[in-house]
Order: C-alpha cells, then structure tokens, then sequence
C-alpha cells in the first residue's frame, strides 16, 4: 500500500501542533479564545492526495485529526469523520472539477487516547482493482460528531482526499541524465545513479517535478517542470511524448528514439527548450528500481 499525502505532516503532539492548529486560513491566532475549549479539526484540511495501488486487496488511506485545546485532554475523544457527497458536489462546482466519490470504501472513527491531542482516522478502499484509471476519484470527509463535549472547527471540518489509482509505470527509477545550458557550466553536465519517482498522472501517464532534477527540495529554475511522459503501449518498444506544463515549447528530440521498453522498465527520452537543442536540453534514461 503506497500512501503519498502530498501535504507531508509530522506527527505531532505538543506545542508546534498545537499553536499550528490554532489559525485559520487567514492565519489569525485565535489562541485567545480557546481557552477552557476543544476543538476537533483535520490537521489536512482542504483537498490532498493519496494514491492507491490498482490491486484487490485492501488499502488503507488515513487523515489526520486534532483536537485544538489549551490543556492536553484529560478522557479518550472519539471523533466521526463521514462521507460527504454533498460536500464534494459543491466542491466541485466552485472549483470546476469533476472529482467521483471513491465507492466501497469504509471509515474507522479515530479515538484520540486522554494524553495526547491527534490521530488518524482510517479509510479502508476495498477492491480498487475494479476502478477506473481515468476516473478521479476523492474521498470527501466532514466531521459529523465527537463525544465528551468537543465542538468542531467549521473551519476545518472536512477534508477531500484525492485517490487516484496508480498505473504499471508508476515507481521510483534510477536516472542518469545529461542536462546542457549553454554558458552555464554548473548545472550543465553527466549526472548518475540519481533516484527520481514518476507519479501516476493518467491512465497512461506518468509526471515527475523540476524540483527532482535540481535537488533544491523548493523549486525549479527556467520554468522546468512538472514533466508529463505519455505512453503508447500498442507499439513495442512503447512510444512515448513528453510535455511541460510550465514550459510550452518543450519539444522531444525527433533525432533520438524516444521510447518506454517494458522489458527492461527503462524510460529513454530526449528532449529541448528554449532555442533549441544546442542551447536548453536533456537526455534522460529512466529505470524502475521499486515501488513509489
């Protein structure tokens, strides 16, 4: 089971948490008014995502829940989180999307033990095998009731967790590449054996970020990025095109074959920006080492 919330979270119960969850999304303080008050919230309020394996086992997607207090709670809270389709609807009419509720999947209330302030409430997707690639699915959660007295955040009180299924050429690859800019002798060059992870972005495509190429953890540079590789497995080896949503004019090299060969699960590509490919440009080789 792969859970790659995009968000990444620490786990946490002490001060940092607690003064974190303790503003809206105007990032007003409102410790003031808390006092002698618990609040139950999703730490991940808001849309995130958690991709599933196209398998017919179970498969576990969590969402983390906090309660927003000035004294650590002194009894075991139970908080309900449930599906929210009318949540979702709306969702997707103010932001133009088209996300499917993910069907089959059941939720675990989470019990957030006297002591300590968070935990994750459990979503288990059972047979993610019959769902669609093409089809983005979510999984829309509100925050229906908590015992003990707690209130709930209106403010934070659902969260929509984008499940897409992952495909075969989804993982992480070992890449070797050699990246030109012209007049630039620092970031132009060979380099190898460098770990790279390809994200399922479509039923036949895989993206991967600038921030991978130049290792910063922040962003990239030139506008690079994200890459989007699409695959066409009806031809063997499979032909594949590359395109940048950042970057329009990002053209794979007609001279090189670029190409996906199954047998190896070895992306070649080759590709330029900018002039052309003696001034912006890279030639990457791809190969699957594991799982995402």
């Amino acid at each position: 089971m792969k859970n790659k919330i995009l968000i990444v979270i620490s786990f946490l119960a002490g001060t940092l948490l607690f003064n974190s969850c303790l503003k809206d999304k105007l990032n007003t303080d409102w410790t003031s008014t808390l006092a002698g008050k618990q609040y139950a919230e999703f730490v991940n309020y808001g849309l995130q995502s958690s991709t599933i394996n196209n398998g017919s086992a179970d498969q576990v997607v969590r969402a983390f829940v906090n309660i927003a207090t000035d004294a650590v709670p002194s009894t075991d809270i139970t908080v309900t989180p449930t599906i929210d389709a009318a949540g979702l609807a709306a969702y997707n009419t103010a932001n133009g999307t088209s996300y499917v509720a993910c069907p089959n999947i059941t939720v675990t209330p989470v019990v957030i033990k006297a002591g300590t302030r968070n935990g994750y409430a459990y979503i288990t997707v059972k047979r993610a095998d019959l769902l669609s690639l093409t089809t983005a699915y979510a999984i829309p959660l509100t925050i229906t009731a908590v015992t003990n007295g707690v209130m709930i955040a209106a403010n934070k009180q659902s969260t929509f967790i984008q499940v897409p299924v992952a495909n075969k050429w989804e993982g992480t690859y070992s890449m070797n590449y050699y990246c030109l800019r012209a007049g630039d002798a620092v970031l132009s060059g060979n380099v190898r054996n460098m770990t790279w992870k390809l994200q399922t972005s479509g039923a036949k495509s895989v993206t991967y970020w600038k921030t991978h190429l130049w290792g910063d953890g922040k962003s990239g540079v030139a506008g690079i990025g994200p890459w989007k590789i699409t695959i066409d497995d009806s031809v063997t080896p499979n032909a594949i095109t590359v395109t940048d949503a950042a970057n329009a004019v990002l053209t794979t090299l007609p001279s090189y074959p670029n190409r996906y060969d199954p047998a190896t699960k070895t992306f070649y590509l080759s590709v330029y920006w900018g002039t052309g490919p003696t001034n912006r440009a890279a030639t990457d080789t791809l190969k699957y080492t594991g799982a995402y």
